[in-house]
């Protein structure tokens, strides 16, 4: 009697086995692939958003890659990385790809458009869809990320007002060579910045030229330097040793004679004053969203609209903000502490 116990249950136990290996080999894979590496403070917080939206989730399988392009950012390492991810895409067969921010896109994903096996939701992209053939390809889907120039543009006329500035701001924006920085200075000189003026924007290579620019910023009647990014600035003209961004930053707070806003949150992160910039957050939460609604709904990719970034964060330094003497309302250190992007 106890021997036929015995083996009931190791059948039951073995049946049980099988149904959950079935369940998981055969469930949804999602392949979550990052243009940077996860150090990063935007890829991180992209990743707070993404996990935020993936808490409890038992419905597919999920996988991470990171391209560290960033910290890489050379043609022929992006080109290997991108070579990387389109074979690990075509040896798992993920059902979904979320891939964040343009690196992904443009050396890897771009040549899955159009495969009826292969969805792509997108996130973080700077660049216009069509740079990726994206806009008229039936298996893409994804949120843009669009800095937030109105929120910028609101802070710096209500400087001015606080301040009792005399004339029109001029403004000068400031990054690095990057495809990235780019792709934003595009935009922002597409808004409407009226009455704020713009001078001409600069993009350094070396930590020479961007002292130069931040130099010449403060010798020209500029009255606040807006940066995007500013980690692809070499140390040496003909190196390849880039600078680390908090010593970019840290020299520029002690150096600039006027006052240096961010685009990214990761700028005060890295020693800066304040910065308005696109919630990573929603990159994230939006991007598994979409996931959800097209394995759970069963509509086509091209069912799903695209969309644009329209939450933004804000974070700030307080050492700097005294300063510059610069007086905000108290919501602005209350959104940036909801956000842990208050710094002393």
């Amino acid at each position: 009697m106890k021997r036929i116990r015995w083996v009931m249950s190791f059948i039951f136990l073995a049946a049980l086995a099988s149904i959950v290996i079935v369940f998981n080999t055969t469930k949804p894979r999602v392949l979550i692939l990052h243009s940077y590496d996860k150090d990063y403070v935007w890829t991180r917080d992209v990743d707070v958003g993404i996990n935020r939206a993936l808490k409890e989730q038992h419905e597919y399988t999920t996988r991470w890659f990171y391209m560290d392009t960033k910290r890489h950012p050379w043609k022929e390492f992006k080109v290997n990385a991108g070579k990387t991810v389109q074979k690990l895409v075509e040896s798992w067969q993920p059902t979904i790809v979320i891939a964040v921010d343009d690196d992904a896109q443009e050396y890897a994903m771009k040549h899955f458009v159009g495969r009826q096996d292969i969805k792509i939701v997108f996130s973080g992209v700077n660049d216009s869809l069509d740079h990726y053939g994206y806009d008229k390809a039936a298996n893409v889907t994804g949120i843009r990320e669009i800095k937030p120039f109105k929120a910028l543009k609101e802070t710096l006329l209500l400087i001015a007002e606080t301040q009792k500035h005399a004339g029109p701001l001029r403004i000068m924006f400031l990054g690095d060579t990057s495809e990235s920085v780019r792709n934003d200075e595009k935009e922002f000189r597409k808004f409407d910045w009226a009455p704020i003026e713009l001078v001409e924007p600069h993009f350094p290579k070396t930590f020479d030229e961007w002292r130069d620019a931040v130099d010449l910023a403060g010798k020209s009647g500029v009255d606040f330097i807006i940066t995007a990014n500013y980690r692809k600035i070499l140390r040496e003209k003909d190196g390849k040793t880039l600078m680390a961004p908090n010593e970019v930053v840290t020299w520029t707070q002690e150096n600039s004679k006027v006052p240096v806003i961010g685009t990214n949150g990761f700028f005060v992160d890295d020693g800066g004053m304040l910065a308005i910039g696109t919630s990573p957050y929603e990159q994230g939460e939006v991007a598994v969203s979409m996931v959800n609604e097209i394995l759970r709904s069963g509509k086509a990719v091209n069912e799903i609209p695209t969309q644009t970034s329209r939450q933004f964060i804000v974070a700030m330094r307080e050492s700097g903000i005294k300063k510059w003497n610069i007086k905000l309302p108290a919501v602005y250190e209350a959104a940036a502490r909801s956000s842990a992007n208050f710094y002393p």
